[in-house]
This record gives structure tokens, sequence and C-alpha cells, in this order.
């Protein structure tokens, strides 16, 4: 199973990971034992005498033969060593001269204003009046009354984003998909999606609408790696037009610039490729941390599912922010030496970027900055629920704490024949914190399987979920309204808490060609929602299963 994630996410192979060569020495020596046994000789002791010189010369031509052979095996190995060596060293190069260079040096006007968020979220009528923040959660304004916050940085000050606002950066369209984007980042506060730095077109527009199309780059932290495992920085990109929403990122479950520096760089190519099975066009890049590559989908015949959407910043409508944007929480720590190149970067000149700064820095909040939230988390504090109270009658799908990983849990599969419907009732329960925790329905052509690992044919039709995201087998997201119509009529506002012990009665039907999924949930407090999934395609025997993602099921 290759997962998506809240709002969406790419699916990924590792085809592209870096891996080091190991260079092993055999050194063998072969002896000739058989050199005179039975050369003619008359007298058992001349015979003798013959078998230990015979003996002596062997073991001499031995020794020799194992020192020539070692000193040989010697040379070759480490001139093998130094061409290896020669071949995989990165040597620092001149940097050229960037389309943006934002050094974050106090004093210095570089065009950044604060950004700032008003507290209510927008109404659907605000929405409808401006497309531009057709999908967005928030509203941004630019605030010049707002101070820029600065501190000390690995080159000069750094630029201190406090949890309360963010910056907007003066960038226009660069033209091309060509380009190099590099910063320092130190985070005193990560959260889930929530933007360190991120870059696009229309990025609050409806993207499922393409009215305007939206594009964006995210450098953010994801619950993406092993086991739900937290992951940053992720480089998760979008383009709404062609549907594919890559990322890309260190490879190695691990967060990196947080109470610490680190040095984020991606390049971009420039070549698009469809090497993924979804056909999508992506543009082949790298993704470097510390001015090390980590992450290679530069070469286009192995790149498959990483690199970037194309047009990210190419067309009309860019803008970028640091530390916030229109949906999830501000950022809170320290961005420095930001620079935008329309040039694809060598691994030599990303190097050069690195040893620019000093990592040795420590950096403080600027007096008077800290931010009036009260949070003493290091981590977004997001409320949780508590159902430890819970008590179950049924059949429970999930660990009743919550903490079940997602893909982990399933229910038992259930066949849904051909012109017929299937129904079941369960009590879905949330830890709150996300919209995505809650139940997952999954179409599948076998039973008693979730992977091509358990069973060579398994094949998903889709994934559902609650929270009106699905995708499918071949990368087909939310935002491909192709593969089926996708209606629900939750209030987004109260959502968490709605789908919190709420009665869901969930109804799949099989028509031959195509499925629907139906889904009716009455909250605790007697409120009732309708979700839909129609025109779901389907090419064989129809099975569908339910798991969860930090929840838990009851099912009647």
């Amino acid at each position: 199973m290759e997962k998506y994630d809240n709002d969406s996410k790419g699916i990924i192979g590792k085809d592209g990971f870096m891996k080091k060569k190991i260079l092993a020495t055999l050194l063998s020596a072969t002896m000739v034992a058989s050199l005179a046994v039975g050369c003619g000789s008359s007298s058992t002791t001349e015979t003798a005498s013959e078998d230990t010189q015979t003996e002596e010369a062997a073991e001499e031509t031995a020794e020799e033969t194992t020192e020539e052979a070692a000193e040989e095996t010697t040379e070759e190995t480490t001139e093998e060593a130094a061409e290896e060596t020669e071949a995989t060293e990165v040597v620092a190069e001149e940097v050229p001269e960037a389309k943006y260079h934002f050094t974050f040096d106090e004093g210095v006007d570089e065009g950044v204003v604060a950004a700032t968020r008003p507290e209510a979220a927008l109404t659907e009528e605000e929405k409808a009046a401006d497309p531009l923040l057709a999908g967005a959660t928030y509203a941004i304004v630019e605030d010049d009354t707002m101070p820029l916050l600065y501190a000390d940085g690995t080159v000069g000050n750094s630029l201190y984003v406090n949890g309360e606002y963010g910056y907007k950066l003066p960038i226009e369209s660069l033209g091309k998909d060509e380009y190099t984007i590099s910063f320092w980042v130190n985070a005193e506060r990560l959260s889930t999606y929530g933007a360190t730095l991120q870059l696009g077109r229309n990025m609050g527009a409806d993207g499922d609408a393409n009215d305007p199309s939206v594009t964006w780059l995210n450098f953010t932290q994801t619950e993406w790696g092993t086991n739900s495992a937290k992951i940053f920085p992720v480089a998760w990109n979008r383009n709404s037009e062609t549907t594919a929403w890559p990322w890309v990122y260190a490879s190695d479950d691990s967060i990196h610039g947080k109470k610490e520096w680190a040095l984020v760089t991606v390049v971009a190519t420039g070549d698009v490729y469809q090497a993924a099975d979804d056909g999508l066009d992506r543009v082949a890049s790298k993704f470097y941390i510390n001015g090390e590559l980590k992450w290679d989908c530069s070469n286009v015949d192995e790149a498959m599912y990483g690199g970037f959407a194309t047009n990210i910043l190419n067309g009309d409508g860019v803008e970028g922010y640091i530390g916030i944007n229109y949906w999830d929480t501000i950022f809170k720590g320290f961005i420095d030496d930001l620079y935008i190149f329309d040039t694809a970067l060598t691994d030599g000149q990303v190097l050069s970027l690195y040893e620019m700064g000093d990592t040795s820095v420590v950096p403080t909040a600027p007096e008077g900055s800290e931010s009036s939230d009260a949070e003493a988390s290091d981590e977004e504090a997001a409320e949780t629920i508590d159902n430890s109270a819970v008590e179950t009658t049924g059949t429970v799908v999930g660990e009743t704490d919550c903490s079940s990983a997602f893909w982990s849990v399933f229910s038992d599969t259930v066949q849904v024949p051909e012109g017929e419907s299937v129904t079941a009732n369960f009590k879905n329960y949330t830890d709150g914190a996300e919209n995505f925790h809650n139940f997952v329905v999954v179409l599948q052509n076998v039973a008693d399987a979730h992977s091509a690992d358990d069973n060579a044919d398994y094949k998903e039709y889709g994934v559902f979920r609650a929270d009106n995201w699905y995708w499918n087998a071949d990368g087909d997201a939310s935002s491909n309204a192709d593969m089926c119509v996708a209606e629900c009529d939750w209030n987004w506002d109260t959502f968490k808490t709605d789908m919190n012990g709420a009665d869901v009665e969930l109804t799949i039907t099989n028509n031959g060609d195509t499925a629907d999924i139906a889904a009716v949930v009455t909250t605790a407090d007697g409120i009732t929602y309708n979700q839909t999934y129609t025109g779901i395609a389907i090419d064989g025997d129809l099975y569908y299963c339910l798991s969860t993602e930090k929840g838990f099921l009851d099912i009647q």
C-alpha cells in the first residue's frame, strides 16, 4: 500500500535512494604440490631427498607467489579506491548569481513584509466571493505595522517567526521548471503540514475547480515516515491541473533542523518525465540536507514517483510565504539566507552554500517577540479526545487508545456481489487531532489481503476517507474528478468532534462496472450528515474492508 495523507500526498517509490558502494578485496594464492612424484628414481633415499627438495621448492614458490599476488592486489585496490574516491568526492564550486537572495540581515530592505491571518476562518460566502480564497481556510493579509523580527543567524542575521504571524516574499514567476531553492532553518516548533517556506501560484484558490489552477511547494513536517513517524523537512508539492502531488525528503525517518541549524536545498533540473505508472508529468529533482545529497530523482529513467510537479513557479499568481500558509499552524523558529536560483545548481555549488554558514551559532528569540499562545510544547499542541471510558459492544478495529498507525488495522473483508448492496453499522471513534483520524473504506478485488505481498493479484479500486479524500492504485487522488464523484455535507468547523462516537451506516453497492459508497453519519448530539462516493470504476470482483488511523471502530 502506498499512502496518501491529509489534504493530499503523492506516492513515491524507493528506486531513487542513494546507495554506498562497498569495496572488497579477495587475496588468494594457488600452490602446485606435485612436482617430482614418479620422476624415474631408482632409490628410496634419493626419492625422499627429491621429495624434500620438492616440498621446500614448493613452499618457497608459494611464498613468493603469495607475496607478489598481495603486492599486486594491494596496488590494484589502492588504485581502485583512489579512482572511487575521485569519482565520488564533491568539491565546492563557485555559486552563480541568484534570481532572489534574501539575507534577512537587519537594516537591509529586501521587500519582505509581515503577513498575518484573521482569527476567524473564512465563511463559505467569503470564499465564494473571492476565487483566490476559494480553497483557503484563512485569508492572509499583509501588515506593515508588524515588525520584522531578527536574531543571530548562520550568515549574519536570521529572520525570526514567533508563531503568531509570518512573512510575505516579493517574488515573481521564474518562467521555467529549472530552479534551485536553498535556506537555513532552525525550528523551535514544527506542526504537521505547517509551512516553514511555501511558494507557488494561486495557493489559496480551489484546486479541484482549477479556476485558477493551483501550484505550491511546501517545506513542511509530515507523519509519512515508517509507522507514521514524523519527518522534516518534506518538500511536498502540487499542480492541480496535472493532479500531481509528489514529495521528496531525506528518506531517513528523521527530523532535521529542529533546535539545530540545517540547510535545506532542492534542485529542479527542468527535465520532465512520466516514469511512474500514473503517467503524470514530474520534474526531475534532487534533495540535500547540509550540502549532502539525500534524494536523487534526477535520473528520469529511475525517478518514479519522486520529483516536483510542473510549473510550480512558472505562470501568473506566484506568491511566497515564510512560516505561514492558508490552512495550517504558523511556524515558530528561525529562517536564514534564502536563495532562489533560476538554474539547477551542481552538487559542488550546493556544498558551497553550506560552507558559507556557521552552524555553531545559537540563536535566541528577540526580546519581546514571544507569542501569546502560551504554548509550552515544542510540538503542535493539537487537542485530543480521551476515549478511555468508552465501552465497546461489537468487533473492535484499532487500538482503543487511538494509537493505531495508518494501514495497520483492518476489519474482515466482505464481498459485494454484482447487482447487490452490503451495509455495515459501526461507531467511529477518533483522537480528534486531525480530520483524517477517522474511518477509511478500502475497495479491492480479492479477499483477505491488504497488499500485493499478501496476494499477488491484489488491487485497490480505491481508498476512501471520512474527510472526503480518496485515491486509487494508479495514484489518482481527490483532485481527479474522473476517478469518482465525492459529495458530503460535513460541518468542517465541528467535524473532528462530530465524528467521535458517531453512528455510521455504511452501504457499498456493486453496479457491475462501478461501485458506490454511501455513509449516513449521526453524531452523538443527534445531527445527521451524509457522504457519498459514486461512479468508482471496478473491473472484477468487489470486496471491501474498514480501517482507521489514530482512532478505532466498534462494528455492530
